[in-house]
């Protein structure tokens, strides 16, 4: 539910009014100290005793009307005291002494162009930035169980209610970001061998850029190794990882040092919480990602079972994480990040292998048993019509039926119910593939147009419902067709190639299957699936031969 605040026209002759607004905030089940009949200015203007030196710089900068008309602000209103403890710090007696940019980059720091509650706090940045250079705040718990804004101030009282937004009381004088990332990196000890990294490479240029002109470079995110994480692989100095990766000439883009420093360096703004919100990331090394997993507060890069090897993830260290630069995000890993050369392998992808499936293990895998599924509840599966269910099965022992492991996958198909569904791949290393469709005839989803990322496969339909030809392997394969099952002899279960595939990222990737015509009158228009093969083109695409207890036979 959202809860609103409708504001009434106004005209503010102060530049600072070129910020955005915004007129909602989500509604939260806690307690708040209401004061609707008064803004966040006049609120403040009430408690002298707590606020009049904060009051005194709205003032003096002349943001007070602009605060004081109605909106949706949030503001971290820094005490008395706090203000105190910055001037002594930073060696003034009076804000009279600071000069009115200053301060006004103090207030933007505080103020947010959002209704934000404690509700919406988590353990890393806010939802919205800041009015500072559309810096972030961060909040956290320490040990105390207190909550933590940016890591310098305690939130002593929070959601305070007004006309025109929420006021939170801090402690403590919030600063900005000061150093680039590449600064933070050298002015910071624990270092000194990614800093000589960076600097050998050319990247040190690339992360001390502040305010840069290039938009797509504008802010970057940084992932880290401090020198003890590199000293458990035995590396003590910047020699010995040059030694390690055999580099020659570490700014050629082509130099195995010079890609393993990009595959570090995100092209945008992410903290931990953009992270997690994706599957995967572009680095800075060409046409290279970053997958991600979340092992329940773990958040983790490159955790895959790459051509059936499980490789273990590398940790994100939340705790050091998250720290704001003037052009990004400095992130810390808790082991090494390396960019591994990955060949073209085939990939054999059992759409009802899915994560919420397999935990139902008295169904997964179980003879003779079944599942429906509802539109949402499966992650990585999506289709047009909400009102659709997918469908999991096993075979029961006896049953005729010859499908790998024994299961399929169905789900609807028709121009005017169910259009098109979508599945995320696991892990496709990049280069060209020949896409195989392997499934059981069915009487339904006899125009079915596959796609990878947006772009059709080839011209050619995906026929679910016409038998396969007869003839020896090689002549069915001249006709697009194969048996992959160990039983050659059956004549329902066949694959369909629907050509060559160009897979640009090492990435998961979106196939789709869309139902381009109607087949008949038929109400269901049920098709079943047993599996997708992404094969290298080069590649033997006959073998191996699929069991129906799981086995895979070369």
């Amino acid at each position: 539910m959202k809860k609103h605040f409708f504001f009434a026209a106004f005209i503010c002759l102060c530049s600072f009014v070129a910020v955005s607004m915004f007129t909602g905030c989500k509604k939260q089940s806690l307690e708040y100290k209401t004061t609707s009949d008064v803004n966040i200015v006049d609120y403040l203007r009430g408690y002298p005793n707590q606020f009049s030196e904060f009051v005194k710089i709205l003032d003096r900068t002349n943001i007070s009307p602009f605060l004081n008309a109605y909106g949706a602000y949030t503001c971290f209103a820094p005490t008395n005291s706090a203000m105190k403890l910055y001037l002594k710090k930073i060696g003034k007696t009076s804000t009279d002494q600071l000069d009115t940019a200053t301060l006004k980059d103090i207030i933007k720091l505080h103020l947010i162009a959002d209704t934000i509650t404690t509700g919406s706090f988590t353990d890393g940045k806010l939802p919205s930035p800041t009015m500072y250079r559309g810096q972030y705040l961060i909040t956290g718990v320490n040990n105390n169980g207190s909550t933590l804004i940016n890591r310098q101030a305690i939130l002593t009282q929070p959601n305070i209610l007004t006309g025109n937004g929420y006021i939170h009381v801090i402690d403590s004088v919030l600063q900005p970001a000061t150093e680039t990332i590449a600064q933070m990196l050298e002015s910071n000890g624990n270092y000194k061998i990614f800093t000589q990294l960076l600097k050998a490479t050319g990247f040190y240029d690339t992360l001390n850029i502040a305010n840069n002109p290039d938009t797509t470079r504008k802010f970057l995110t940084c992932f880290a190794e401090p020198d003890s994480i590199l000293a458990k692989q035995n590396i003590f100095s910047y020699s010995d990882i040059t030694a390690r990766f055999h580099t020659t000439n570490p700014k050629n883009p082509d130099d195995s040092l010079y890609l393993y420093t990009a595959y570090h360096i995100l092209p945008a703004l992410k903290y931990v919480a953009d992270i997690v919100s994706a599957q995967s990331h572009l680095s800075l090394a060409p046409q290279s990602v970053l997958t991600v997993t979340l092992s329940g507060q773990t958040v983790l890069l490159n955790e895959i079972v790459f051509n059936g090897v499980y490789e273990a993830g590398v940790p994100i260290n939340r705790l050091k994480s998250d720290n704001t630069c003037t052009n990004g995000v400095l992130n810390i890993l808790s082991s090494q990040l390396l960019l591994k050369a990955r060949k073209p392998f085939r990939v054999d992808f059992d759409p009802g292998d899915q994560p919420e499936i397999r935990k139902l293990t008295s169904v997964y895998r179980r003879a003779g048993k079944s599942q429906t599924f509802a539109y949402g509840t499966l992650q990585d599966v999506t289709w047009q019509q909400t009102k659709a269910t997918v469908s999991y099965w096993t075979e029961a022992s006896t049953s005729s039926n010859y499908y790998w492991w024994d299961d399929g996958f169905g789900f609807n198909l028709r121009t005017n119910f169910n259009n098109w569904i979508e599945f995320k791949t696991p892990l496709i290393v990049k280069g060209k593939y020949k896409f195989w469709c392997n499934f059981r005839r069915s009487s339904m989803g006899q125009y079915t147009q596959v796609s990878v990322d947006g772009e059709p496969l080839t011209d050619r339909y995906l026929d679910f419902a016409t038998s396969r030809p007869s003839g020896i392997p090689s002549v069915l394969e001249s006709f697009s067709y194969k048996v992959y099952t160990t039983n050659q002899s059956q004549k329902n279960n066949y694959g369909m190639c629907m050509g060559v595939v160009d897979i640009k990222t090492t990435d998961r990737h979106t196939l789709r299957l869309t139902c381009a015509k109607d087949q008949g009158s038929g109400s269901a228009n049920t098709v079943t699936m047993d599996f997708f093969q992404f094969i290298p083109k080069d590649d033997d695409q006959l073998r191996p031969l699929f069991g129906r207890d799981g086995a895979i036979v070369p």
